[in-house]
């Protein structure tokens, strides 16, 4: 009897769009997922009509359709989810703002070196501003801006950040201080709703 591949294995079989190893990947890592996607909807309190299952679904679905998943490690992986997550809510808050006119249809969230998780304030259209300054981000420091995917929006716990980078835990509290400040600055005028 042969030992099912590794998360590695499956990873690399899935970035070259092999939908087998993409199901199978998906099957696997689905507890984990199902936690980062309820971790997101605890920080976009006031989304209306998106629960977990809905959110991991059509993510799944996001990643399935792509030519390939993104990331050849369990790091980047999680770092690929907290992106399609954040997409998902996104693009249902869109939706929502384009039904509603312009409500006040999204959220803004605090990046707290102290949590381990982004923390929900309030519903406004700010996560839009921060999801396009992230992808800014993306640009200029693409490390940066996967720590924050990771913890902010997979809700990947520092230790096992801390982990699957190889480094000590308080250097992964450095860089999210360094993430949190790139973050600020993209936002520019929303800065101040950023702690």
């Amino acid at each position: 009897m042969t030992n099912p591949p590794s998360v590695t294995e499956l990873l690399a079989s899935a970035s070259q769009g092999e939908s087998g190893a993409v199901n199978a990947l998906f099957e696997r890592l689905y507890p984990e997922i199902k936690r980062a996607a309820r971790a997101r909807l605890a920080q976009a309190s006031g989304v209306v009509g998106l629960n977990t299952t809905a959110l991991v679904h059509e993510s799944f679905l996001r990643m399935a359709d792509s030519e390939g998943l993104q990331g050849h490690s369990r790091g980047q992986f999680f770092a690929y989810v907290g992106r399609v997550l954040r997409s998902v809510v996104v693009d249902h808050i869109r939706a929502a703002g384009a039904d509603k006119r312009g409500g006040d249809v999204g959220v803004l969230l605090t990046l707290s070196a102290a949590a381990e998780v982004v923390a929900p304030i309030s519903s406004s259209v700010e996560l839009i501003a921060i999801d396009r300054a992230l992808l800014q981000m993306q640009q200029l420091d693409p490390g940066l801006y996967q720590l924050l995917e990771m913890i902010g929006f997979a809700g990947t716990p520092m230790a096992e950040v801390a982990q699957l980078r190889g480094v000590a835990r308080r250097t992964v509290e450095r860089d999210l201080i360094k993430a949190r400040a790139l973050l600020t600055e993209l936002l520019g005028d929303s800065a101040a709703t950023v702690y």
